[in-house]
């Protein structure tokens, strides 16, 4: 296939693509679980090629500074392929791509009922249903929220995420450990370009970490699950990270 043809054909593919949406089942009931931070922003895929970069959401391409799209073709070591991520500021907030972490603060026990507003409201922060629903509300609204800031100057790092298309093969029946395994290497890291990292469950401190550092939740998928285009995938699940800097019991349960 002619350089140009590729191009027309992985474009053509990212402007087809449907985001997976999150399942509702327990994290504990993902088999052979990896483990990543959600980094909020846009969820978009890139179009790569030798020819350069694109990103497009929604059926369109995006408006973004050149800088990126040309920080993503630089990044790029295949001859084609289609990579979901997300477009954040999260990842350029301090050196090392998270936030500072939140002062904790120790609060007294008096005045915090726990037996009559702590369980129900951590119960139901914690739900799936709620928090897949949640993560469908906040993407729905995030593009424009997103692009309107980029247009206002503020830099938005693209965070790898999953690997859809490589080199004329469709990836998405693929295992995601396989897809994550190819991903990694695919792009080299620079400052507006990064590749998202995950955990086994058993890592319970980098777990702890990042609830500390300000992700707010995290994803667990399974290591053999396939990419369920414009569907609900049962094999992902969305949680709280264990450390994570929760209201205090009896306030406002935040939708995000």
């Amino acid at each position: 296939m002619a350089p140009s043809d590729r191009t027309t054909n992985v474009r053509d593919i990212a402007t087809a693509w449907q985001p997976q949406r999150p399942g509702r089942r327990s994290p504990k009931d993902v088999v052979n679980a990896l483990i990543e931070p959600d980094w909020g922003g846009a969820r978009v895929v890139a179009a790569l090629t030798a020819d350069g970069a694109t990103l497009h959401r929604d059926g369109q391409r995006l408006r973004v500074p050149a800088v990126l799209e040309q920080e993503l073709a630089a990044a790029f070591t295949a001859v084609d392929a289609v990579v979901e991520g997300h477009l954040t500021p999260k990842a350029l907030e301090d050196g090392s791509g998270h936030e500072t972490p939140m002062p904790r603060v120790e609060r007294p026990p008096l005045f915090i009922p726990r037996g009559l507003f702590g369980r129900g409201r951590r119960a139901a922060q914690d739900d799936p249903y709620i928090l897949a629903r949640d993560q469908q509300h906040r993407e729905d609204a995030a593009l424009a929220e997103v692009l309107d800031a980029m247009r206002e100057g503020e830099d938005h790092a693209f965070v790898a995420t999953d690997l859809l298309h490589l080199d004329g093969t469709d990836c998405r029946d693929l295992p995601l450990a396989e897809r994550k395994r190819l991903l990694d290497t695919l792009l080299t890291p620079s400052r507006l370009v990064r590749v998202t990292p995950y955990v086994k469950p058993a890592a319970q401190r980098m777990l702890m970490t990042w609830g500390e550092q300000g992700f707010a939740e995290v994803h667990w998928r399974a290591a053999n699950s396939r990419y369920t285009q414009g569907a609900e995938n049962p094999d992902w699940v969305v949680s709280h990270p264990p450390g994570r800097q929760q209201a205090p019991s009896g306030g406002p349960l935040s939708r995000g």
